[in-house]
Parts: structure tokens; C-alpha cells; sequence
């Protein structure tokens, strides 16, 4: 039974139109994207294996990020923080803002919060500053806040990039990244 669900759902999206000053725009993304409600079914199957008292970290966009709240909301769960993450990212590439951070969302079933160890109870803040290096991948960061806050729970990444040591996986590109294992 899984105590941590940690899941970066392949959003459907796209780069976006192809424009001089954007070398990768117009491209598809590495991985494959999917609809909603085939996120919502996968999530159902992995929510029905997990322990009394756990918790769901989703990554989600702005885009999606209502969608994303309605469709946990739908399933019994409770948004307890936003998180945000701050790429660090410099030059803009897009021709109003460039969208710069990213939300991990933190849900638990109303009356069954896993609560994070006494010793890391404020610890962290809502915003993760931490450059970001290849599309998709995740800020380190957030592993460590949750292995630090949960250090014994059972976890589980769905739509898993990378293998992580003490997590199970779940994904089509889990040897995408070349660090498998952090320390």
C-alpha cells in the first residue's frame, strides 16, 4: 500500500507554433501526451492501492491546474498546498510572459493526512528555487523534501522518468533521464 503518490501526468499540450527566436517551438514533446480522462482512470487505479493515510503530489501547469484540483476533488481528495516552482529561468521566450514555475499540488483524503515527520514540520517553504535543466524533468528538490518529510513511507512515481532508489515507478520512459539514482 503506497503512502506517497507522487505523478507528473503527461498534460496534452504541445511547444507551440514554430518561431525564429524559439529553437525547440513547433517540435512535439519527448514523451507521449494523453487525454484527461485516461489520466483520471490511471490515477483511480494506483488511489485504490494505497494505505489509510497518504498523500498525492501532483505536478501540474497553469493550464491544467483547475483540472487538475477538480479531477482530485472528484476523487475524495483535498488540497492541502500549492507548492510552486520557481525554474530560475532567464531570458524569455514567449511573446507576452514566459511561464517560469511550475505547481506541485498536495492532496490527502479528508481525516487521513500522512503527516511529515515532527523533525521536518515547517521545514520547507511553498516555493521551490531550483534551475531547471531538461524538459519535464522535476527539481531535485522536491524528491528530497518529500524522502526528508516521509522518510519511511512507502512511495510511488507515476509517469516516471527515472528510477529513483527507494520509490517505485510507473512510466514508458523510466531510463529517460541519464541520473538514475540521487544520493
Amino acid at each position: 500500500m503506497y503512502e506517497i503518490i507522487y505523478t507528473d501526468p503527461p498534460w496534452q499540450q504541445s511547444k507551440g507554433s514554430k518561431k525564429d527566436a524559439v529553437p525547440n517551438s513547433g517540435k512535439p514533446f519527448d514523451y507521449k501526451t494523453i487525454p484527461l480522462t485516461e489520466i483520471g482512470s490511471i490515477h483511480k487505479s494506483y488511489f485504490t492501492q494505497a494505505a489509510d493515510y497518504h498523500n498525492v503530489f501532483m505536478w501540474t501547469i497553469d493550464k491544467y491546474l483547475h483540472e487538475a484540483e477538480s479531477m482530485m476533488k472528484n476523487n475524495g481528495y483535498k488540497l492541502h498546498a500549492r507548492l510552486i516552482w520557481d525554474k530560475c529561468i532567464g531570458i524569455p521566450t514567449a511573446f507576452t510572459v514566459r511561464f517560469a514555475h511550475e505547481y506541485l499540488l498536495w492532496f490527502y483524503k479528508p481525516g487521513y493526512m500522512l503527516k511529515p515527520v515532527p523533525e521536518m514540520r515547517g521545514k520547507y517553504s511553498t516555493v521551490i528555487r531550483e534551475q531547471s535543466t531538461v524538459h519535464s524533468k522535476k527539481p531535485e528538490a522536491a524528491y528530497k523534501m518529500i524522502e526528508a518529510m516521509f522518510p519511511s513511507a512507502r512511495k510511488i512515481e507515476l509517469f516516471a522518468r527515472q528510477r529513483r532508489e527507494g520509490w517505485e515507478a510507473f512510466g514508458d520512459q523510466l531510463e529517460c533521464f541519464s541520473q538514475h539514482f540521487q544520493d
